[in-house]
């Protein structure tokens, strides 16, 4: 069963791959019984007794006849999740970058600055400063004159 959710969950993102959008949903499901008294909280509670917690995965798109379900026990719900999430990340290449506005810019570009500035401070590399440069200047100068 979930195996084959699984792949009719790929063919599913192929089918939107260019334009679409895939829906999935998770939730705890302890039984059609349970499920059907949810109105009445002390007998969904006694018809869930006794039952091992599943989860029930549920998946959609836009396009008419998408929907696809499937119930997993809660033993096999690391494995299914692991494969899931695999899945998930195959599909996951046609997105589009978000265009950063100006302030987001402006924010990068002085986060960049400060860290080269720290990493510059961290290597013990030294800018020469107004005075430095100008006592440099007149060392070289000097010694110009003597040869």
């Amino acid at each position: 069963n979930e195996t084959e959710f699984l792949s009719r969950l790929t063919a599913l993102y192929d089918l939107n791959r260019s334009v679409g959008t895939v829906y999935m949903s998770m939730k705890r499901f302890a039984g059609r019984l349970a499920s059907a008294r949810r109105r009445r909280p002390l007998k969904q509670a006694e018809a869930a007794e006794g039952q091992e917690p599943r989860c029930l995965v549920r998946a959609f798109s836009n396009k008419k006849h998408s929907k696809i379900s499937c119930v997993v026990q809660a033993k096999d719900l690391v494995q299914f999740q692991l494969a899931l999430g695999n899945i998930m990340r195959q599909q996951m290449d046609g997105l589009k970058t978000r265009e950063k506005t100006k302030e987001e810019r402006k924010r990068d570009r002085e986060e960049k600055q400060k860290a080269k500035a720290a990493k510059e401070a961290a290597k013990g590399v030294k800018k020469d400063s107004a005075g430095e440069k100008e006592a440099s200047s007149k060392k070289k100068a000097g010694k110009k004159q003597k040869k």
